[in-house]
């Protein structure tokens, strides 16, 4: 598993520029949705519409809250903010859930009532693949973004539009079954698909949030590179009692407090150096982490509370 090493500036400026051009792209297909429901009155674009109103409230509420999230600590908070990262991808799981239970309602009522037709079925059809090709460009463009900062919040919206896809897929599908096969419940029937599955996206939202926010330890890989870090300095004999928690912003900003364990027969000079010089290895490979090491005596015997090697 990889991550990000550059600096907090360079991740700022490529979250922001990755907001920017999700933001155009989200306006772009509201407009033409609005246009494409307004002209046909079909309830598949409805939802797709509703699905890009709830676009524009994440891509808003992410870029707010990841610029808070890199504004440096003060002394009101210490630990910086971090979380309001997580709690970006928390308020989006639930304008997720309610605009996707609105839709599954709307879809509904028309299923127990459908319409004999959709009218201008053809301009709901080129929206749509316009939709699609926008939706893929945006994906491979935020692909190369996550490469470059490992960034939580991208990976979420990546995620999110790479459904985007398979929705605006089954519309046309969906489109294409009410024109050719005469099939009108199917316009109904596609959009309360679409709502379930944007239900079911929510899923992965909240548990990636929450467990920022309840500070869950990191990724075990990540936390197996740091224990390799530590156990490659020739005078550590031993570790012990490790606690870490997410930032937010990005997989390798986290908080990592240890135990290290050195002979006891080095001095307190030699040790400090040695923490010190533990800790430079590890910045050297997450230069935005945090990290607190206290020195243990290995004739010590303590009560380990967490023993991970």
């Amino acid at each position: 598993m990889t991550y990000a090493n550059i600096s907090q500036n360079e991740y700022g400026e490529k979250i922001k520029k990755s907001s920017l051009i999700t933001l155009g792209v989200v306006l772009f297909l509201i407009f033409i949705k609005a246009f494409a429901y307004f002209a046909t009155g079909s309830i598949i674009i409805l939802s797709l519409l509703a699905d890009s109103f709830f676009d524009l409230i994440i891509t808003l509420t992410t870029f707010t809250l990841v610029r808070i999230s890199l504004k440096k600590n003060t002394n009101e908070y210490r630990f910086g903010y971090g979380k309001a990262e997580a709690l970006s991808a928390f308020i989006e799981g639930i304008v997720i859930l309610l605009i996707s239970i609105f839709v599954l309602y709307m879809a509904y009522q028309n299923f127990i009532d459908p319409e004999i037709t959709i009218i201008n079925s053809e301009i709901a059809l080129i929206v749509i693949a316009i939709s699609i090709f926008a939706t893929l460009m945006l994906v491979r463009f935020q692909t190369r973004i996550m490469k470059d900062t490992a960034s939580l919040s991208v990976e979420s919206e990546k995620l999110h539009y790479l459904s985007d896809l398979l929705t605006n897929i089954a519309a046309f599908v969906g489109i294409m079954l009410v024109m050719f096969a005469d099939f009108s419940r199917a316009d109904p029937l596609i959009a309360a698909l679409i709502s379930i599955y944007m239900i079911y996206t929510t899923i992965a939202i909240f548990q990636k949030s929450i467990a920022v926010l309840i500070d869950r330890e990191i990724d075990d890989d990540l936390k197996s590179e740091i224990f390799d870090i530590v156990k490659s300095h020739n005078k550590v004999l031993g570790f012990h009692d490790v606690r870490t928690r997410q930032s937010g912003s990005s997989k390798g900003k986290f908080f990592m407090q240890m135990h290290i364990e050195v002979s006891e027969h080095v001095s307190l000079e030699e040790s400090h150096n040695i923490a010190d010089q533990v800790e430079e290895n590890i910045l050297n490979k997450f230069p935005d982490a945090e990290i607190i090491l206290h020195v243990d005596p290995s004739n010590v015997i303590e009560e380990k509370e967490f023993v991970d090697a």
